[in-house]
């Protein structure tokens, strides 16, 4: 692990919905002087405004803190008691109104403390917060709430104009002014951008989706022309890379939205590095091993996750047997892939032995010790956007609820074509085995998983 580096031109905060919960339950018992204390994971990059840092809460305290009358010393105790994670970075929440109280006493102290983050919490369950290191105040550029409700509360986002107002009206008759000013801020993670990818990409870009993060190894090929938005014969002929193909496209068109391009795959830490930074991630990826490590990316770094899949089976004698397609929203804390049955260890362990020994997985599947996995199906570019388009309305409901159902009880969102049916799935069972990892940030190995280190 990296250390880290002082000062951060970028701070962004990020807080699971149970923890939100627990923050709110125990300060509305809180008298002025009280504080909450917690801990963080974090991550770091050098970006455009410099160094970037993603804050994860993965602790909180279950009670207050006298700060005023404790001198430091108890919160100290606690956090020292409470450190087990190499990296943490220590936080306290209070209630809003104690604000000038609060940094006043940290401020004079601070030099026990090296670095710390202190968040207001509103009676309505607002949050606004600094980083206060070396006696200076560097305000949160954003905190977020990775729940069924994605909750973003942004500095300066109440009065930050972006983008063309005839452009970008029509999306705020829709979902409002806010809604649209969080969008233009968000940098989103595509990972695969083929058959859901590529529109899922497209409609992002034109929304206004401040960074896209476009991640894919592979090359346009002739059979990807029918359902990749933007490619061409030439593309095809040239065996240009997927991502440069929708990053050129997006530079053409010339919308506000920056697209980075990143031609790897989940496998790289460098690459799990980049997502971590994003916001929100969609998975457009057909592989077991592949989902599951970005279930896991998520469940690290605190960010909302859409998985996004199809299944179309032809039937050999000209018509289909199948044609379904599935959202899973996956909030960290909460269920996973793994517990909702939609992929099984047996699959991500053979797709890892097929991807790093092809020979030895060949000889298993021969001595049928293992299932073959999943061969290429076929895809038509009407049935992927139809789900990308679902998965990018769900997206939007979270940050904007519309619906009549709650986001806290869905979430899949399953289509069947042949029965014509939209199926809203509730959230299931906690992954106790991922719930331990909820905000830990980076660490080494990344994820925990030595083929990372």
């Amino acid at each position: 692990m990296a250390d880290r580096r002082y000062p951060a031109a970028v701070i962004r905060l990020r807080i699971s919905e149970a923890s939100y919960e627990a923050i709110r339950s125990v300060l509305s018992k809180a008298e002025e002087g009280d504080i909450l204390a917690g801990l963080c994971g974090w991550a770091q990059r050098e970006g455009a405004r410099g160094i970037e840092t993603v804050l994860c809460v993965h602790t909180v305290g279950d009670t207050v803190l006298p700060l005023n009358a404790t001198d430091c010393n108890t919160l100290m105790a606690w956090l020292e008691g409470q450190k087990r994670w190499r990296g943490s970075w220590p936080v306290i929440f209070y209630r809003s109104e104690a604000e000038g109280n609060v940094y006043g006493h940290l401020q004079h102290r601070s030099e026990k403390l090296e670095h710390i983050l202190a968040v207001s919490v509103s009676d309505a369950g607002e949050m606004a917060g600094h980083s206060i290191f070396e006696n200076e105040l560097t305000p949160i550029d954003s905190i977020m709430i990775a729940g069924s409700d994605i909750l973003i509360w942004a500095q300066g986002s109440e009065d930050q104009e972006s983008g063309d107002p005839e452009q970008t009206k029509r999306f705020e008759q829709s979902f409002g002014s806010k809604t649209r000013r969080i969008v233009s801020q968000l940098t989103i993670g595509i990972v695969g951008v083929s058959g859901t990818g590529s529109p899922i990409a497209e409609m992002l870009y034109r929304l206004g989706v401040g960074e896209l993060v476009l991640v894919d190894d592979d090359h346009v090929e002739t059979k990807n022309l029918g359902r990749i938005y933007n490619s061409s014969t030439q593309d095809a002929k040239e065996a240009r890379l997927k991502v440069d193909v929708l990053g050129d496209a997006f530079e053409r068109n010339g919308l506000p939205t920056q697209a980075r391009r990143i031609a790897g795959t989940t496998h790289d830490p460098g690459v799990i590095s980049e997502l971590a930074q994003c916001d929100v991630v969609f998975g457009c990826m057909d592989t077991e091993s592949g989902r599951a490590l970005l279930n896991r990316l998520a469940t690290f770094y605190l960010i909302p996750y859409f998985d996004v899949g199809v299944n179309l089976q032809a039937d050999g004698a000209g018509g289909v047997s199948v044609v379904y397609g599935a959202v899973h929203y996956l909030k960290p804390g909460g269920s996973s892939l793994l517990s909702r049955r939609a992929i099984s260890i047996e699959n991500i362990e053979a797709e890892d032995l097929k991807r790093v020994n092809p020979e030895l997985y060949q000889h298993r599947k021969e001595e049928k010790y293992i299932r073959g996995v999943a061969e290429e199906r076929p895809a038509v570019i009407t049935v992927n956007t139809m789900i990308a388009s679902l998965a990018m309305n769900d997206f939007l409901a979270r940050l904007h609820p519309y619906r009549r159902i709650p986001n806290i009880e869905v979430g899949c969102l399953r289509v069947d074509l042949r029965e014509l049916m939209i199926h809203p799935e509730p959230e299931g069972r906690i992954d106790e085995g991922l719930a331990r990892w909820v905000g830990r940030g980076d660490m080494k190995p990344l994820l925990n998983m030595p083929a990372l280190g």
